[in-house]
């Protein structure tokens, strides 16, 4: 099947409408002499060969097509079109960003009639909120193998991962992966907790510890323990921690504790069962 085909208007009904029925279409409307044209038509080529064959690009120049350009009122190119289920469900017109396209892509994608992945990873994501990481990563798994590219499933694996300390498995999913993969926003996050975690020797906590237990006062010792525990990936400690330092005293070393606080909150993502708890403690000790 040609991932990118360019169709005439005596093709549209074939190509776009029935085609979308199984599988989603996006339609570009260019013309030769349109310079945005020619930024944006590379783009969705390059997100459409990514998708693996789950997405489909039309392209029609509206200059040999003008008869439909005139039914689909297209008033300026270029103009992209989503077809879903023989129906226009997205669009938009002038050239966009990359993220921009690949998110209408994705939910084009998810909209497809008979695709179960979207409830297969609700269902994933509701096991990690609900601290099942054990099933969730049983959601996960399975979910890549039937769509190994798609980043909200590496990322949910990942966390997993990260959840149930089974390091060596995240880190031969991040060296598998791709350039542009491991560039994406979330992978990059977990990466820097995962290097944080390889990179502590887990030295001297237990002398931390007694220290405190000498001088529960003392707030630089009480931090670098947090700290401690957040190398260790005892994220629950760490935040404990952090929060009693934050309540002792807000201001403490130009506010170290809420900043590391929130430094973890997004790394951890909001979806973290441990972020979930302490952004609403922390939010009852600023506001209280």
């Amino acid at each position: 099947m040609n991932k990118i085909v360019e169709i005439n208007q005596d093709q549209f009904v074939d190509q776009v409408i029935e085609k979308s029925k199984t599988i989603p279409v996006i339609v570009d409307f260019w013309a030769p002499w349109c310079g945005p044209c020619k930024q944006l038509t590379p783009i969705l080529e390059k997100l459409v060969n990514q998708k693996n064959g789950k997405v489909i690009l039309a392209k029609i120049n509206v200059d040999e097509n003008q008869s439909l350009a005139g039914q689909l009122n297209i008033q300026s190119i270029p103009t992209v079109y989503g077809f879903v289920d023989g129906k226009p469900v997205d669009a938009f017109q002038g050239a966009q960003p990359e993220s921009k396209i690949d998110t209408m892509i994705m939910k084009l994608i998810d909209a497809t009639p008979g695709n179960e992945i979207p409830k297969l990873l609700e269902e994933a994501d509701k096991n990690f909120k609900e601290q099942n990481f054990e099933e969730s990563k049983k959601n996960y798994e399975s979910l890549i193998g039937m769509d190994p590219g798609n980043v909200k499933i590496i990322v949910g694996l990942l966390r997993c991962y990260v959840q149930l300390k089974e390091y060596d498995q995240a880190n031969e999913i991040i060296s598998s992966i791709d350039d542009q993969t491991l560039a994406n926003e979330d992978i990059v996050k977990i990466k820097k907790l995962l290097d944080g975690i390889e990179n502590d020797e887990g030295s001297n906590i237990e002398d931390l510890k007694i220290k405190l237990r000498e001088n529960p006062n003392d707030k630089q010792t009480r931090f670098e323990l947090a700290e401690k525990y957040l190398n260790t990936n005892e994220i629950d400690a760490g935040f404990s921690e952090l929060l009693y330092i934050f309540d002792e005293d807000p201001k403490w070393n130009e506010e170290s504790p809420k900043k590391k606080l929130l430094e973890y909150f997004d790394l951890l993502g909001f979806s973290d069962p441990n972020v979930i708890k302490a952004r609403k403690k922390l939010s009852t000790l600023m506001f209280k």
